[in-house]
């Protein structure tokens, strides 16, 4: 029921305009299948080096689904509704089934995950693939996991840094629960066949583009931790979106509370809160302490949370949250815990519930969903509007063999996908390529640009990125030539323009 819920809640909504949409999403996966990969020079930012792997399904399904745009959002959704059967039997194996049920639905229904439903931003799958690691991690109340299980959960953790590197931090989680789960005597073992399995899955879903990038680059994950690798390609820096990193030693030990109760922009783009991840974060010391004080319960007294899972969630959770915090401190990142922070409130309040009535645990638990409902405030990532087809874009007419440049860091990249195949975008000023750079991928854009003999035409949203198509022209010696024209898209309100160039003369 629940995931059926998923599923029509999806067909419901707009179909994905995302930022990450119009940026990568959609160029990355046809640029894998079209053969532009290296032919067009960094249209999609920094981010046209990430791994492809569910762009090019987003991609394959676009191009059977575009006309009838509710299918293709339930087949989007797809990964949420695995999500959200995976946190219910999470939930099922500690609580209850109507606690268990509301678990479930205080996990989904965050402000991390729920703005995600039916989009690209590929946060769904891999953080399915975590849930059920920790599922195979949970095992038996009564037994450690055994080598399969930990061979296992390495695979689905390893998968899912193969398909998004920001799920990172939950391998450290994953590791953590062994040292509470296995007998002293297994740890090493468990942790050997987990490493196994992590090193197999990121190979097999990861492993060709790193190793794509590693060969053209000299980096992996290029232009990431480029500080480290030092590509000549880009510059010698980290290149990491700090933004949202705490501001302070106090607000990192206490961050989930800044943003929980008020909208803030301290986590994502967009004012949310949420107190989920706070709640989640006191349930957790909640049952840490709890099961510190059991242990001092005569054999045969012990209370129904001395199973494993009472200790091994709460060290999950706060080895996972401690590195996405280093790492990101990026809303929609933090997704898995977000599912999980019901499991752990109502496990938390099982003691108290269990006093009560079944009638009053009914009203409690649809209280709770309520509340929390109530107190979040989600980030809109963007919706299409209503129409025929889930994507609807229409260039002007642009001469064949011309090089069509992105003049400023809006994003453009998507439109590549609709235009003719004999036309090549470019990049010159965006998150990655900045004016003055004098890396090996610059001088590339530069040469493209200068040695262009065919037509040239830019690319500019000027509501989203004013001045900077001027300051790019300008440092290319070019200018807007008469015949400008609005792109027409359903994705972005035709806020593209697309405008012939020519060279300023002496240039």
């Amino acid at each position: 029921m629940l995931a059926a819920a998923v599923l029509v809640g999806a067909a419901l909504v707009g179909p994905d305009a995302s930022w990450d949409l119009r940026n990568y999403h959609l160029y990355n996966g046809y640029a894998v299948l079209h053969g532009r990969v290296g032919v067009d020079l960094v249209p999609a930012q920094m981010q046209t080096f990430n791994a492809p792997t569910l762009d090019v399904i987003y991609n394959l399904l676009l191009h059977a689904c575009n006309g009838t745009p509710r299918f293709l959002n339930a087949l989007l959704a797809l990964p949420y509704a695995i999500a959200a059967v995976l946190v219910l039997l999470l939930a099922r194996r500690q609580l209850p089934p109507l606690q268990a049920f509301t678990a479930a639905l205080i996990g989904i229904t965050g402000a991390a995950a729920l703005p995600t439903l039916a989009t690209t931003m590929n946060v769904m799958l891999p953080a399915a693939c975590v849930l059920g690691a920790v599922l195979l991690l949970l095992g038996r109340a009564d037994a450690p996991p055994s080598g399969p299980a930990c061979l296992g959960a390495g695979l689905l953790g390893g998968a899912a840094v193969g398909l998004h590197l920001t799920t990172a931090p939950y391998v450290l989680g994953l590791m953590m629960i062994l040292p509470v789960s296995a007998g002293c005597g297994r740890r090493g073992r468990s942790l050997a066949w987990l490493i196994v399995g992590g090193a197999l899955g990121a190979g097999l879903f990861g492993g060709l583009w790193w190793w794509t990038l590693w060969q053209r680059f000299g980096n992996p994950v290029f232009p990431y931790f480029n500080n480290v690798f030092r590509s000549p390609w880009a510059e010698p820096v980290r290149i990491a979106d700090l933004r949202f990193m705490p501001r302070s030693v106090m607000q990192a030990l206490f961050y989930p509370l800044f943003w929980a109760w008020e909208p803030q922009t301290l986590v994502t783009e967009l004012p949310s809160c949420d107190p989920r991840i706070a709640l989640g974060w006191m349930a957790a010391l909640v049952i840490a302490v709890r099961k510190a004080y059991q242990r001092g319960y005569p054999r045969g007294r012990q209370q129904p949370e001395t199973d494993r899972a009472a200790a091994m969630l709460p060290a999950f959770w706060a080895m996972s949250f401690v590195g996405w915090e280093v790492c990101f401190s990026i809303l929609r990142y933090l997704a898995v815990l977000e599912l999980l922070s019901g499991v752990l409130i109502m496990m938390a309040l099982r003691p108290v519930l269990a006093r009560l009535s079944s009638e009053w645990q009914r009203t409690c638990s649809v209280a709770v969903v309520i509340v929390l409902l109530g107190l979040t405030t989600y980030p809109d990532w963007g919706r299409a509007t209503g129409g025929q087809r889930a994507v609807a874009v229409t260039l002007p007419a642009i001469p064949g063999g011309s090089l069509v440049v992105l003049l400023d860091p809006s994003p453009m990249s998507y439109v590549a996908a609709f235009a003719a195949g004999d036309l090549r975008f470019v990049g010159a000023n965006n998150n990655l390529i900045h004016l003055g750079d004098r890396n090996r991928l610059a001088e590339q854009i530069a040469t493209a640009i200068r040695t262009q003999p065919g037509p040239l035409w830019g690319l500019e949203m000027p509501r989203e990125s004013p001045g900077a198509a001027d300051a790019t022209l300008h440092a290319y010696g070019l200018r807007r030539a008469p015949g400008c024209v609005a792109v027409r898209s359903n994705l972005d309100n035709d806020g593209i323009m697309a405008c012939p160039l020519e060279r300023i003369r002496g240039e």
